[in-house]
C-alpha cells in the first residue's frame, strides 16, 4: 500500500471515528444528566468490567491474527486462521463468563445491581469474539468501521428509548449488548459468505495460546492501566469518586482512542511489508506512524490541560465539575501513551518482539497497581489518575530501553533496518565469491601460459 492509498484509508477510518464521537457527544451528556453521578459511575464500572472480559476472551489473539492474516493471500489460508481463532475465542468465552459473574458480586458498586454486571460480562464475551481483526489483517479496513457505525446507531436508538432516569442504568448495558450481538452477527455472515464456515476444533488452540501469551501479558498490563482502573476504584473508594473518575476517564479514553484508527492501518501494512522483505518501505511507514502518533500526543496534552475546566461541566453538568481536575491529571499520560503505541505496535509487534512487549506490560502493570493501591484510598479519583500516569511513564521507559538495546530504533531512524543485514551480508558473500572465482581463473590462465 503506497502513501496515497494509506492516506485514503486513514481518511475513511477517521471519518468513521467521527461518527463514534458524534455518538459520544450525545450519550455522554445524556448519561451524566439523566443517570447522575452515582449511577453513571456504576455504568462506567460495568463497562470497565466489560473491557476486562473482552481482554480475557481475546487473549492476545487479535494482534497475532491480524499479523498472520496480513501475511497470507489464499482464501483457504484465511479460513484456517478464521476457524482457529473462532475456536479459541469460544473456548475462552466460558472462562470469561465465570470470571465476570464473580467480579460482579465482589464489587460493592455492581452487586447492588447485579444484572448490569451480567450484561457487561456478556457484552465483553461478544466483543472478544468479533472478527474485526480479520478484516483489518486482510486490509478490508472499511468493513469494520461501517459495522461499528451500525452498532452506534442501533445502541443510540435503544438508549434514548429505554433510559429515562437513574433506575434505568441497567438498560444502558442491555442496549449495548443487543447492538453488539447484531453487529457481530452481520460480521460473521459476511466472513462466512466470503471464506466459508469456520471448522471448529480443539486442535491448534494450545499452540495459538502459546503464540499469543506474550501479547496477552502485554495487554494485561495495558488493561490494568486503562480498562480495569474504574472497576478497581470501586474496591478502593466511594461511588461518588468512581463517578468523578469514570467521567474523566471516559473523555481520556476518547482521546486515546483517536490513535486507534492509525494502528488499524499501520500494523497490518508494516507486517505485510516485512513479510515481503520490503524493509525500506516498512521503515518509511513506521516513521510516518511515529510522526502522526507523537504529534497527536503532545497536542492532546495541551488541549486537555486548557479545555478540561470548561468542557466537562458544560457537557456533563455542574455536578461533574471535580472531574475536570481529574482529566487534567490524565492529560500528562497522552504523550507517554502515544510513544507506547508507536514502539509496541509499530516497531516491536510487526517484528515479532512479543516477549519484550510482555515484560514491559507486566512491569508497567506492577507500577500502576502499586501506585493505585497507595494513592486511590487517600486521594480517590485524582489518586487513580496519577497512578495511570505513573504506569504509562513506566511503560514508556521500559519500551524505550528495549527498543534501544535491540537496535530497532536506530535502524528505523537510521539508514538501514535489521532486516537489511542478511541482504547486505548475502551481497558481500556473493562479491567475495566472485572475487575468489576471478582470482582462481587468473591463476589457471597463468598456469596454462
Amino acid at each position: 500500500m503506497d502513501k496515497k492509498e494509506n492516506t485514503r484509508v486513514l481518511v475513511f477510518v477517521y471519518a468513521g471515528y467521527i461518527m463514534r464521537y458524534l455518538y459520544l457527544l450525545v450519550v455522554i451528556p445524556f448519561y451524566g444528566r439523566v443517570l447522575g453521578v452515582t449511577e453513571y459511575g456504576r455504568v462506567l464500572a460495568a463497562m470497565s468490567l466489560m473491557n476486562v472480559i473482552w481482554m480475557l476472551v481475546s487473549f492476545g489473539f487479535t494482534f497475532v491474527g491480524m499479523r498472520d492474516a496480513s501475511r497470507v493471500h489464499e482464501k483457504h489460508e484465511h479460513n484456517h486462521i478464521f476457524s482457529l481463532h473462532t475456536s479459541a475465542r469460544m473456548s475462552m468465552g466460558a472462562l470469561g463468563v465465570l470470571i465476570g459473574l464473580v467480579a460482579t458480586f465482589c464489587s460493592p458498586v455492581l452487586s447492588e445491581r447485579p444484572l448490569i454486571g451480567i450484561f457487561a460480562t456478556l457484552l465483553g464475551v461478544i466483543n472478544g469474539c468479533n472478527v474485526s481483526w480479520l478484516f483489518q489483517g486482510r486490509q478490508h479496513f472499511r468493513t469494520p468501521i461501517m459495522l461499528e457505525v451500525v452498532g452506534f446507531v442501533l445502541s443510540l436508538v435503544l438508549v434514548l428509548l429505554l433510559v429515562h432516569g437513574p433506575s434505568d442504568s441497567t438498560m444502558v448495558l442491555a442496549s449495548l449488548f443487543v447492538a453488539g450481538v447484531s453487529t457481530m452477527a452481520i460480521a460473521y455472515l459476511l466472513t462466512i459468505k466470503d471464506l466459508g464456515w469456520p471448522r471448529l476444533r480443539l486442535r491448534g488452540i494450545a499452540a495459538l495460546m502459546r503464540d499469543s501469551t506474550m501479547l496477552f501479558l502485554y495487554s494485561t498490563g495495558s488493561v490494568v492501566l486503562t480498562s480495569a482502573s474504574t472497576y478497581l476504584l470501586t474496591l478502593l473508594s466511594t461511588p461518588t469518586q468512581v463517578g468523578y473518575y469514570g467521567a474523566a476517564e471516559r473523555f481520556a479514553t476518547i482521546g486515546l482512542s483517536l490513535m486507534g484508527p492509525a494502528s488499524q492501518v499501520f500494523i497490518p501494512t508494516i507486517s505485510r511489508q516485512i513479510a515481503q522483505n520490503d524493509h525500506h518501505g516498512a521503515r518509511v511507514t513506521t516513521r510516518r506512524g511515529a510522526t502522526l502518533l507523537l504529534g497527536y500526543g503532545f497536542l492532546a496534552l495541551g488541549g486537555a490541560l486548557v479545555l478540561s475546566p470548561y468542557v466537562l461541566p458544560l457537557i456533563l453538568g455542574a455536578a461533574f465539575k471535580p472531574s475536570a481536575h481529574v482529566l487534567q491529571c490524565f492529560a500528562w499520560m497522552f504523550p507517554f501513551s502515544a510513544f507506547n503505541q508507536f514502539v509496541a505496535f509499530y516497531v516491536l509487534l510487526p517484528r515479532k518482539k512479543d516477549r519484550l512487549m510482555a515484560v514491559a506490560g507486566l512491569m508497567s502493570a506492577s507500577a500502576n497497581l502499586t501506585s493505585a493501591l497507595l494513592l486511590a484510598p487517600h486521594f480517590g479519583a485524582v489518586g487513580m489518575a496519577l497512578a495511570r500516569v505513573i504506569g504509562e511513564g513506566t511503560l514508556s521507559l521500559t519500551l524505550l530501553v528495549f527498543a534501544w538495546r535491540t537496535g530497532l530504533l536506530g535502524a528505523i531512524f537510521g539508514r538501514a533496518t535489521p532486516g537489511d543485514e542478511p541482504k547486505r551480508q548475502a551481497s558481500a558473500d556473493r562479491g567475495r565469491d566472485d572475487r575468489v572465482r576471478g582470482m582462481t581463473q587468473l591463476v589457471e590462465q597463468n598456469d596454462s601460459t
